[in-house]
């Protein structure tokens, strides 16, 4: 796993103790840049200097999701759950489509699990990241470290568990989708299912507002 990856960890840390949306988004931004980085290289595009991590590229997609950022969610909203799903499967579609490397696929697998599991926790999970933060004392930091712990633990043995599979299979032709539908379940897990399973260990609760709209 390359080094910028690791990026990926304070969203995920925020997605699940400070604020879902805001961890989410950043989440998003992230893998958008790995993937524009990613691009320049294979279009071989000489940058007037050179920056470790492409910091110019994330600075771009981040400012532009800034702009457009509530512009997005209206026309989402609009759609519901079906309009996020098919949304994320045709952006994730974009970002392999020029060239299915190993490159591509890993970003347009995690933002394709990511996103479409932030769908489905707010549509039947309600996870709500604040909840713990009304807490007092100690409890709201063990709870915390708690929900990092576990998702990171398991988020980890995943993922070593993964690349050991597919150091062992040969160079086929399916192998780059099997990578995609990898990342895409291991994403699914930081978006969809560590924020039920904590739901479940009650070191989370379901606010009411999402109750309601679950309902509905």
């Amino acid at each position: 796993m390359e080094l910028t990856y690791l990026f990926l960890i304070p969203a995920f840390f925020i997605y699940w103790c400070v604020n879902e949306k805001v961890g989410i988004q950043l989440g998003m931004v992230v893998l958008l840049s790995i993937w524009a980085n990613s691009i320049i290289k294979e279009l071989n595009i000489q940058l007037p200097i050179h920056i470790e991590f492409g910091w110019i590229i994330i600075a771009v997609v981040f400012c532009g999701y800034i702009f457009l950022r509530k512009t997005i969610e209206t026309l989402l909203s609009m759609g519901g759950l079906r309009a996020y799903i098919i949304t994320s499967a045709v952006v994730s579609f974009i970002m392999i489509l020029y060239c299915p490397s190993f490159e591509f696929v890993l970003p347009g697998g995690s933002f394709l699990g990511l996103s479409v599991g932030y769908c489905l926790n707010k549509r039947y999970v309600g996870f709500k990241t604040s909840d713990v933060l009304q807490r007092k004392g100690l409890i709201k930091f063990l709870t915390l470290f708690a929900r990092f712990l576990l998702g990171i633990a398991v988020l980890a043995a995943i993922m070593f568990r993964v690349e050991s599979i597919i150091e062992r299979i040969a160079e086929r032709q399916n192998i780059k989708l099997y990578i995609f539908l990898c990342y895409a379940l291991i994403s699914l897990w930081v978006s969809f299912v560590a924020p039920w399973i904590f739901i479940k260990l009650r070191l989370a609760g379901i606010s009411n507002s999402d109750t309601t709209e679950q309902k509905q």
